[in-house]
C-alpha cells in the first residue's frame, strides 16, 4: 500500500516530524486532513483525479481539463505525527489519469413500450371500446325506439284522420241521401191519386216501377225501368235502418218508403197511387244514393 510518505518521497518532498510542541503564528485552523487536502488538490491538478478512503469514506476530486495551467505549490509540507491519527496516513493507491485520456460511451438501443401496448393499456383500451360500443348500442336502440314511437304515433294520427274523414264523408252522404230520400217522398206525395196504368211512367198514369222511375228522374237520377232491375239500383239496408226515400221491394212489386211504416205506391189496376201502410212481409229495403 502506498503511504503519504512514499508519495511525498517520490515527489522529492519530505515530512519533518517532531515530538515537541511548536509555537506558530496565528493562522487558519489546521486539522489532520489539512495537509492531505493540499496534496490531494495538487495531485488532482496534475493528474486529473485522485481517490482516497479515510475511515471508510470514498472521496473523488476532479480537476479542470488537461489543458489548464498547472497549479504552483510549495515543495515542502510538515505533518505533526504526534497529533495526526495513524489512519489518516493510510491512503489508497493513487490513480493517475493521463492528459489524453478519453471516455467512450457506448450507445445501445433503448426499448420503450408505449402504454397502449402494455397489458394494462390494452385492457384499458378494450374496456373503453366496450363502453363506447355499449353507449352506441344504447343510443341506436333509443333512436330506433323513438323512431318507432313516432311512426306509430303518425300512423295512429293518420288512421284517426282517415276515420274522421270517412265518418264525415259518411255523414255527408247520409245527409245527402236523407235529403234525397225526403225530396223523393215529397215528389211522390204530389202524385197520390194518379191512376194506375200498366206500363205507365207519366202523369197520365203509373204502374209500380214506373212511379219509382219517374220520381227519381225528377231528381236527376236515372234508375232501371223494371222492378226486378230496380232491386239492384242501390244499397240494401236493414228494416231498422230504413228511412224515407228507400225502395221497398218484394218479388213482382216495388214501392217508395215514406217513413213510420208507410209507403207511396201504385199497387194495381183500379187503385190509384196511394199513401198507405206497408203491407209487404219481409221486404228488401234499397237505398238510392244517386
Amino acid at each position: 500500500m502506498t503511504t503519504l510518505t512514499d508519495e511525498l518521497a517520490a515527489r522529492g518532498e519530505q515530512i519533518t516530524t517532531t515530538q515537541r510542541a511548536r509555537h506558530r503564528a496565528d493562522g487558519p485552523p489546521v486539522t489532520p486532513l489539512t495537509t492531505f487536502t493540499q496534496i490531494a488538490t495538487e495531485n488532482a491538478a496534475r493528474t486529473g483525479a485522485i481517490a482516497m478512503v479515510s475511515s471508510g469514506i470514498l472521496a473523488s476530486v476532479f480537476s479542470s481539463p488537461a489543458a489548464a495551467a498547472p497549479v504552483e505549490t510549495s515543495n515542502r509540507h510538515t505533518l505533526d505525527v504526534a497529533t495526526t491519527p495513524s489512519t489518516t496516513l493510510q491512503l489508497v493507491p493513487i490513480v493517475e489519469v493521463s492528459a489524453d485520456a478519453h471516455v467512450t460511451i457506448e450507445a445501445a438501443p433503448v426499448s420503450v413500450t408505449p402504454f397502449e401496448k402494455t397489458a394494462e393499456g390494452i385492457a384499458q383500451a378494450e374496456a373503453e371500446a366496450r363502453a363506447l360500443a355499449e353507449a352506441q348500442a344504447r343510443a341506436e336502440a333509443e333512436a330506433q325506439a323513438r323512431a318507432e314511437a313516432e311512426a306509430a304515433a303518425a300512423a295512429q294520427a293518420a288512421a284517426a284522420a282517415a276515420a274522421a274523414e270517412a265518418e264525415a264523408a259518411a255523414a255527408a252522404a247520409a245527409a245527402s241521401s236523407a235529403d234525397l230520400g225526403a225530396r223523393a217522398v215529397a215528389i211522390a206525395m204530389e202524385l197520390v191519386g194518379t191512376p194506375y196504368v200498366y206500363g205507365g211512367e207519366s202523369l197520365s198514369g203509373f204502374d209500380c216501377s214506373g212511379l219509382i222511375w219517374y220520381v227519381y228522374q225528377q231528381l236527376g237520377i236515372d234508375l232501371p225501368r223494371s222492378s226486378s232491375e230496380q232491386r239492384y239500383a242501390g244499397t240494401v239496408v236493414s228494416a231498422a235502418d230504413a228511412r224515407p226515400g228507400d225502395l221497398v221491394w218484394t218479388s213482382g212489386h216495388i214501392a217508395l218508403y215514406a217513413g213510420n211504416g208507410m209507403v207511396v205506391e201504385a199497387q194495381q189496376v183500379g187503385v190509384p197511387v196511394q199513401y198507405t201502410a206497408m203491407w209487404q212481409d219481409n221486404p228488401v229495403f234499397i237505398r238510392v244514393t244517386g
